[in-house]
């Protein structure tokens, strides 16, 4: 059955909303007044000193759930759900009665995913081209060609958490080569395990991670039965075997945090005698890189090791693995019980959420991602008011200047260094609500009965424009995300941090709302991201965005000292029994959130203009500011998140992330922490960078 216009049917919030979605945004439900803070969350037993956390947040954890279809409840997953709920009624208004050509491709997308009933009357018949041409692989050439296939048939995932896997063990794309700017290089980095890291392979005394194992041998198995294919344990087996010699080749999280390490230049000749095994020819021609010469190698011994098992294991095995790529990405759109199977390992398994998320919810994160500039121009119109726009700017200008403040006081930094700093910071640009112009989409081909059609046109649009870059000069106003994500990013090669229109709104920013409390919440991201131009990694680019080594060696063994510091303070903490932070893997974002608390709080105060803080319900302002900090990282999580999280995420677990507090000095006096108290450090011990 094809889904026409006429009989598009909107479900529930939709029928609501469908024709009158510009005339009325739906409502934020959370009510915290105009103070901006949730004081019936905080449980006034304990001690600020003892358990801030708990002190600001404590009565929230006890009484709330964390919903059925999540892994975690933070402030950034509810307002996920919240902009969900705000682009579903977008989309239902454009599939049934759209107002332009974009929002007619738009709507046809959207319809052809919600299409339950002529998705399952068309069955597998849309996977069987992807299997065939799968099974027709032949020789050494045929597989290099499917494997870069990958490349253009991913859609990647927006930013969030950690960084996503690629499918493809060699996989493709085009990046800013970050020793001259001013340029894309084609580029290859790995991937190709579908477990969130290579540690669930790796990692034996680990019985979650062990658990996981055998639960993603069921699932392969259960993958290839739901497609149709035979003998599927001993093609589960072999897909396994495969992806654990590629899981062991991996780089870890910490090591990809080196852009040092990452930055290796190779020619064709380089590729074919550093990384024998898979035909280059055939893979960079496929990959669409026919006419260049050189390529940025992310992770050199992984691609060397990816390719030496393209010769060493057998082609059958190659084809299982492929095949079972393709059904991975044919899952959004399949049949209900392949969707079932692979949520059931994805989200059941990976993140313990315990129930599916409803079909709109899905299809919409498919919709962000396929044409999520379309969408963002929607919500854009709808709920990023001119004025909303206005006031989050006017607080970046307060950080920035705040952050120049910082780095002209800093004594242990010398004058040569601190100028090339502040003509770094003098360059970063600051961009509100999202990317200037956003993309059209114009090249997209889209039908109403196809969508699994749509999502690998969609894939393959994208990827060519990024392959279209290769020999202009680079745009430096590109962002990854689109403006309803709830996110906010730094880029230290393109020199500018991003604040989609997403995150500034909730408890991150209520333009109502004490400014205290603003500065706390959204005035620390603020702050974060722009300190990480100068966290343990974006430090090492200068102020024309290139990979570069400008600071003298004593101050740079100086702000080192430092970050190791807030290494090993984060190595100490333990969220789940025998599984702590890895501080590294977490250090620039740990370092980002100490340097936004520093800025943030001083910017408020500056920005009072000599005019005493008000008290207000009691609480001072430095107290209002720290509470907003601590509450926004106020987050529940279920065992199987937080063991992902903390194997792949490089940023601390909500609780640890508000415990940044115990390295402010202002957090002292303004909650009068004194030794003995559970949180207290000694003046000495507190960290301090920027």
């Amino acid at each position: 059955m094809t889904l026409t216009r006429r009989t598009f049917t909107a479900g529930a919030l939709g029928t609501a909303l469908a024709g009158a979605v510009r005339a009325a945004a739906i409502p934020d439900p959370q009510k915290v007044g105009v103070l901006g803070l949730d004081l019936a969350a905080m449980d006034r037993s304990i001690a600020p000193g003892d358990d801030f956390y708990r002190y600001v947040s404590g009565a929230w954890l006890k009484n709330t759930p964390i919903p059925a279809d999540q892994g975690r409840w933070v402030e950034f997953t509810r307002l996920d759900v919240l902009n969900a709920q705000r682009n579903r009624a977008l989309l239902e208004s454009a599939a049934a009665a759209p107002k332009s050509p974009e929002e007619t491709r738009l709507g046809d997308f959207y319809a052809s995913l919600m299409d339950e009933t002529g998705i399952e009357a068309r069955g597998l018949e849309p996977l069987k081209p992807e299997l065939a041409r799968i099974a027709a692989i032949v020789t050494p050439a045929d597989l290099a060609r499917a494997l870069a296939q990958l490349s253009w048939d991913w859609l990647p995932p927006l930013p969030g958490g950690a960084s996503p896997i690629p499918p493809a063990p060699v996989s493709a794309g085009v990046a800013v080569d970050i020793k001259n700017p001013t340029r894309y290089l084609p580029a290859l980095g790995q991937g190709g395990i579908g477990l969130p890291d290579r540690d669930y392979f790796l990692v034996a005394d680990n019985a979650g991670f062990a658990r996981v194992r055998d639960a993603y041998r069921a699932h392969l198995a259960a993958m290839f039965a739901l497609a149709g294919l035979d003998d599927v344990q001993t093609r589960a087996t072999r897909v396994y075997a495969l992806e654990e010699r590629i899981a062991k080749a991996h780089w870890s999280r910490v090591e990809e945090r080196d852009p040092q390490k990452r930055y290796n230049l190779f020619s064709r000749a380089d590729l074919a005698a550093k990384a024998p095994g898979l035909d280059w020819d055939a893979f960079l021609d496929a990959a669409g890189f026919a006419n260049e010469q050189t390529f940025l190698v992310n992770e050199p011994s992984a691609i060397a090791a990816a390719s030496s098992a393209a010769r060493e294991v057998p082609l059958a095995d190659w084809r299982d693995y492929l095949a079972y790529r393709v059904i991975r990405g044919f899952a959004p759109v399949a049949p209900r019980a392949l969707v079932a199977e692979d949520f059931a390992f994805e989200g059941r398994t990976l993140t313990g959420s315990p129930e599916q998320p409803p079909r709109w919810k899905a299809t919409g994160a498919v919709m962000d991602r396929a044409m999520g500039h379309a969408l963002g121009r929607l919500y854009l119109a709808n709920y990023f008011p001119p004025a909303v726009r206005a006031r989050a700017q006017a607080m970046t200008l307060t950080i920035k200047a705040a952050m120049g403040r910082h780095i002209a006081a800093l004594t242990w930094m010398t004058d040569a260094t601190k100028a090339r700093a502040l003509a770094k910071l003098k360059a970063v640009n600051i961009e509100v609500g999202g990317q200037d112009p956003l993309r059209t989409y114009e090249a997209l081909a889209v039908r109403r009965d196809d969508a699994f059609g749509n999502v690998l046109r969609a894939a393959r649009i994208a990827y060519q424009r990024d392959l279209d870059k290769l020999g202009k000069p680079v745009d430096r106003r590109e962002w990854r995300m689109v403006p309803q994500t709830v996110n906010a990013q730094a880029n230290p090669v393109l020199q500018k941090i991003m604040f989609p229109a997403g995150i500034l709104q909730g408890l991150f920013f209520n333009p109502g709302a004490d400014m205290a409390v603003n500065y706390g919440a959204i005035g620390v991201v603020m702050g974060h991201e722009l300190s990480h131009h100068f966290d343990d990694q974006g430090a090492k680019y200068d102020e024309h965005g290139a990979l570069n080594d400008w600071w003298t060696p004593q101050d740079f063994a100086q702000f080192t000292a430092a970050t190791e510091a807030l290494a090993k303070q984060y190595d100490g903490y333990e969220p789940l029994p025998g599984m702590h932070i890895n501080g590294h893997l977490t250090l620039g974002e740990n370092t980002a959130d100490l340097a936004g608390l520093a800025l943030a709080h001083d910017a408020y105060h500056v920005s009072l203009k000599g005019k005493p803080a008000p008290v207000i319900g009691g609480f001072t302002a430095s107290q209002r500011f720290y509470m907003s900090y601590s509450q926004v990282y106020r987050s529940l999580s279920r065992e199987d998140f937080m063991r992902r999280a903390l194997t792949t995420d490089p940023h601390s677990p909500g609780e640890w992330r508000a415990a940044e507090v115990r390295n402010a000095d202002g957090w002292y006096e303004a909650f009068s922490v004194r030794p003995g108290q559970k949180m207290y450090l000694a003046p000495g011990d507190r960290v301090k960078i920027w």
